[in-house]
């Protein structure tokens, strides 16, 4: 599983990766995390439809961009993508 926490470094995207990285503790799974706060790669996530950061990318899909999930909802998720 490959996990992506999305946006230039500011509260909120420091709030979503927190959210993320303890939700990935918690259930702990193997997963690989990216933070990319670079404009440059941010941009070549257009091609999968990425328009807001922050975001939260699982396995190239968007779970959540422009907003902040909470660790439930995050650990919901993986926990759905684990089975």
């Amino acid at each position: 599983m490959k996990i992506l926490v999305v946006g230039e470094e500011d509260i909120f995207q420091q709030h979503l990766l927190k959210n993320t990285l303890e939700a990935i503790k918690e259930l702990d799974c193997e997963c690989q995390l990216e933070v990319i706060e670079d404009i440059k790669e941010i941009m070549k996530l257009e091609e999968i439809g990425l328009i807001i950061t922050p975001a939260l990318i699982i396995d190239n899909h968007i779970l959540c961009e422009g907003h902040i999930w909470d660790k439930e909802h995050i650990k919901h998720y993986i926990m759905k993508l684990m089975k």
